[in-house]
């Protein structure tokens, strides 16, 4: 067999390829190892099992929908890193919903899928916490014991991962909700 994909990255680069395009059925060993142009035991050399691949594919597609880079958050106020966020999920229609929906948390060892998830989104809420307090827009008196900036952006980012999983888009709501609590306005800013 040709080997023409022979990285780690160029293989998840094209199983992801596979999520977006929505051809969920050919998400096996083989059908990955046939898009590469590889053996299928050339993936055991970087993924010990499919649940392993499968982690990693729903990892780098959490970072393409949810990564900010930090040179692109300074800057920008939460509420447009958000929206970047939330555009990022719009782009991806239907192909990897259900494919993320079936994976995120029931790859074959639930535990370790859930434990690499909380993982990211760990990651992910600590770069919007970030944002969120370097916003000078933001009202600061809004926060609070009961009602904790951290809280917040951990209600965001639950927001839009189940938007994400259910194939919805609720931004507006996301949207309205963000600019009368945290910057304390009706109108559009």
């Amino acid at each position: 067999m040709n080997t023409v994909v022979t990285s780690r990255e160029e293989i998840l680069r094209t199983a992801g390829k596979m999520v977006k395009e929505g051809k969920k059925e050919r998400i096996s060993m083989r059908g990955i190892a046939g898009a590469c142009g590889i053996a299928v035991g050339s993936l055991y050399n970087y993924f010990p099992t499919k649940n392993d691949l499968m982690i990693a594919v729903v990892v780098e597609l959490w970072k393409e929908l949810f990564c900010v880079p930090l040179s692109k958050i300074e800057g920008e106020s939460f509420l447009e890193v958000v929206e970047c966020i939330g555009k990022r999920i719009g782009r991806y229609g239907g192909g990897s919903q259900g494919f993320l929906a079936e994976h995120a948390f029931v790859v074959g060892d639930k535990e370790k899928g859930h434990r690499v998830m909380e993982e990211y989104l760990g990651h992910m809420k600590k770069e919007l916490l970030t944002v969120l307090l370097g916003d000078e827009a933001v009202r600061r008196e809004v926060w609070d014991e009961g009602f904790s900036a951290e809280d917040f952006v951990g209600f965001v980012v639950d927001f839009l991962v189940e938007d994400l999983m259910r194939g919805t888009d609720r931004s507006v709501f996301l949207r309205e909700l963000i600019l009368r609590v945290v910057y304390g306005k009706k109108e559009r800013i």
